[in-house]
């Protein structure tokens, strides 16, 4: 299985580079993102060994994936940007290195956890990030409505 995916990755890798060259993404901001993605899963099952906690694969492998999710969110709005034909190329940079500050900030506590051997409590960055890019959206969404309907009034 592993042969199989090793065989294919170079295939996959250009793939997503056409994908983010089509989304007129910036590759290299998205490969540091994704390196430090890589980073914080290592040093997280570092910090999980040293201080004790029960480590198991099905953790490991959800957590990994969330990780690759996130960078669906770029992705997302980057597709939103060339399917309504405005540009979001400064929110979607944006995204990204609030993404890039979110992930150096958990390397940074599980390193502190790992050297301490106590666990540091974490700020959740993602979450807030997720939920203020949701709100910009709505808000996006409504001012379109607006625009094309003037009569319509959202509720505040």
């Amino acid at each position: 299985m592993i042969q199989k995916i090793s065989e294919y990755l170079n295939e996959l890798k250009l793939v997503l580079y056409l994908i983010f060259i089509y989304l007129d993404m910036d590759t290299g901001i998205v490969r540091v993102l994704f390196y430090l993605m890589v980073m914080d899963t290592f040093l997280g099952i570092v910090k999980t060994i040293v201080l004790n906690n029960v480590f198991s694969f099905k953790k490991l492998a959800l957590g990994f994936v969330s990780k690759l999710a996130v960078l669906l969110i770029p992705t997302a709005l980057a597709l939103m940007s060339k399917g309504l034909n405005y540009n979001f190329k400064w929110f979607v940079t944006i995204v990204v290195d609030l993404l890039i500050v979110s992930d150096g900030i958990s390397i940074i506590s599980n390193i502190i956890a790992i050297k301490t051997k106590k666990e540091v409590e974490n700020f959740d960055a993602m979450t807030l990030i997720l939920k203020s890019i949701r709100n910009r959206l709505i808000l996006l969404f409504k001012r379109l409505l607006i625009t094309i309907d003037p009569k319509y009034h959202p509720e505040k």
